[in-house]
């Protein structure tokens, strides 16, 4: 085990973080809340204890199977207890082991929550919530890759490890370019989702928030009542939209885009997707309608479903 490049990986990861805690950091700064040195604090436990470790000497700079897992692991877990800090520092969540959770809940897009009034937290932890759903959205180590040239040789075993689906697999022969081109797919429906929003009567700071919560198919809402506080279609329309599009691999919009079409809508995957979406509609609105319970309708539907996505073509 190369114990030296998981601390050193760790280490930048933990810099990132920094980086990333700059910006609830100035909205705080903006609104003058107290959040802010919850915040300041935060980014000095962060970038000097990832400082610290990214300058452990490694000897061999690669980056094997066992190496990208653990990377993976203590990874998740680093970020998720420095992030926790400006919640519970900051007293929006007294408890460190519920600040953790909310943290955890927020990284991982699982989008459970402790705080029963969303609407009474400032807006830079408000913003800091929503924003790990964007970063976790797509993977902590995939957001490294994406900007960083190399960690090291091997570096898709940790793409691997990280990158969400059954299915991982470079769509350039560089993992470093694979990264990017799947970024570069993310926030272009981050960027046209806020418009999208923003045309539909929310506020910038909201529709960006909730976009958050969109793209990482997460959920976390600037509102107790979630996106139900907003009696607009148009609103709801939109954000149902992009939340499917964004629970699809991104992989196969780059497939889109070089018009390997037949391959996109081939794939397993996806049709397996498209499949149950379409079903569980019929089965929500009987379930409310009392007509059958949705449960039921939905365990009677599923062999359908799984021949429509089976079907060999």
């Amino acid at each position: 085990m190369n114990i030296r490049i998981v601390i050193h990986v760790l280490g930048i990861l933990l810099m990132l973080e920094a980086i990333g805690l700059t910006v609830p950091f100035g909205i705080s700064l903006y609104y003058n809340e107290n959040a802010a040195f919850a915040f300041s604090a935060s980014i000095f436990i962060s970038l000097v204890s990832g400082f610290c470790l990214s300058r452990i000497p490694v000897l061999q700079n690669k980056v094997k199977i066992r190496e990208s897992f653990c990377i993976v692991s203590f990874g998740w877990i680093l970020v998720s207890i420095m992030g926790a800090l400006p919640f519970f520092l900051s007293g929006s969540i007294p408890s460190f082991i519920d600040a953790f959770f909310e943290t955890v809940s927020g990284f991982t897009t699982t989008g459970a929550t402790i705080v029963n009034d969303v609407e009474s937290l400032p807006y830079g932890i408000l913003f800091w919530r929503s924003f790990t759903h964007w970063i976790g959205g797509m993977g902590i180590l995939v957001f490294t890759l994406a900007i960083l040239p190399a960690i090291g040789a091997g570096t898709f075993q940790i793409f691997k490890a990280e990158a969400p689906g059954p299915i991982a697999d470079k769509i350039v022969p560089r993992i470093h370019d694979t990264a990017k081109v799947l970024y570069t797919t993310y926030i272009g429906f981050t960027l046209l989702e806020i418009i999208l929003l923003k045309l539909g009567g929310m506020n910038l700071f909201e529709s960006t928030l909730h976009t958050f919560g969109t793209v990482g198919t997460g959920g976390f809402s600037t509102r107790n009542s979630s996106i139900g506080a907003y009696e607009n279609p148009y609103i709801h329309i939109v954000i149902s939209i992009f939340m499917i599009l964004s629970g699809a691999s991104f992989s196969l919009y780059y497939g889109l885009y070089k018009k390997k079409w037949r391959e996109v809508f081939r794939h397993e995957e996806l049709r397996l997707y498209i499949a149950i979406i379409t079903g569980s509609k019929p089965s929500i609105s009987l379930g409310k309608k009392k007509y059958l319970p949705s449960s039921v309708f939905a365990f009677l539907s599923a062999p359908g479903y799984l021949l429509i996505c089976l079907k060999v073509s």
